[in-house]
């Protein structure tokens, strides 16, 4: 139990040397499945908090779905179970469900479930509005908004683009992280993998998974999303975040901007934000990465 406590304390405090330590090791994995199942309210949440920072790594993520979600899922239906611990659960699941990378053909959970974990991660939020609930579900949302349909309902959901929004003036690294990624990931702000359509009828006649985009992630949905977005205010907590250290952080910032203007519905809405595109430009000036998009991220599956 204290030893899995260090690892979560590790794993928060720099992840490639904890991760380093368990990547290989199916012990761990047995004992933190073990501890999934104990009764004890303080060795669940310390179970629970060590499956949603393991599953932070895309292999680590492999290996714990399989048995873990159902144990995750077990405990936040469990009335007994405190919400700190079933908040733990959602995010592990939120992870879950995006190692797919926005891929619906490559999903290990099926279809559907980010959607449901999000409703479920709003009820939670709106019973418990604490800090620490909010950083966590922010966590999480970074992780679901890979999910096209969670994108959809997050944008439409004014109450939760709110509290998203408000979040901003935290200045912690890991927040300002995860509001870049939901950010990039609800604008499409990152590569699509362009298939030729000789590649995907020899991908099809070999049987192998080819990627396929949510119906939802069409133009036109995300025309719509993006005008939400800038109705809620999305320009100016881009620019609320953009002073942080992290270059990665401001880069996603950066992408995610120009994910919005260049978009007709999007270049029209931000004329007044004037001094936003100069504070976003600026990280970029001199640099060709603007045009380069990397792939749907969460902070992240590594």
């Amino acid at each position: 139990m204290l030893a899995l406590r260090a690892l979560n304390i590790l794993l928060q405090g720099s992840f490639e040397a904890g991760g380093d330590m368990i990547k290989d090791n199916a012990e761990i994995y047995r004992v933190v499945s073990k501890l999934l199942c104990s009764k004890n309210s303080t060795i669940q949440q310390t179970a629970a908090e060590s499956v949603a920072l393991m599953s932070s790594d895309k292999k680590m993520c492999y290996n714990l779905a399989g048995q873990n979600f159902n144990l995750l899922k077990t405990l936040y239906k469990a009335p007994e179970v405190d919400d700190a611990v079933k908040l733990r659960a959602l995010v592990g699941m939120s992870k879950m469900c995006a190692s797919s990378g926005g891929d619906v053909n490559r999903n290990i959970i099926a279809e559907g479930a980010g959607v449901r974990i999000f409703k479920q991660i709003r009820q939670l939020l709106v019973k418990n509005p604490t800090e620490e609930a909010r950083k966590w579900v922010i966590e999480a949302l970074a992780y679901l908004t890979i999910d096209a349909e969670v994108k959809h309902d997050l944008v439409n959901d004014e109450e939760q683009m709110k509290i998203i929004c408000d979040f901003s003036s935290d200045p912690s690294p890991s927040t300002s992280y995860s509001l870049s990624c939901i950010f990039m990931n609800t604008t499409n702000s990152y590569d699509q993998p362009e298939v030729q359509p000789e590649m995907q009828r020899i991908a099809e006649y070999a049987k192998q998974s080819v990627p396929k985009a949510h119906e939802l992630d069409s133009e036109e949905s995300l025309k719509t999303r993006i005008s939400l977005l800038v109705a809620n205010g999305v320009p100016s907590v881009l620019s609320a975040c953009s002073s942080s250290d992290s270059e990665r952080t401001r880069e996603y910032l950066a992408r995610s901007y120009f994910g919005i203007i260049s978009n007709d519905e999007g270049k029209h809405c931000v004329r007044s934000y004037n001094r936003v595109e100069l504070e976003l430009f600026s990280i970029y000036s001199g640099k060709t990465r603007l045009k380069g998009r990397s792939m749907p991220h969460t902070p992240s599956l590594r």
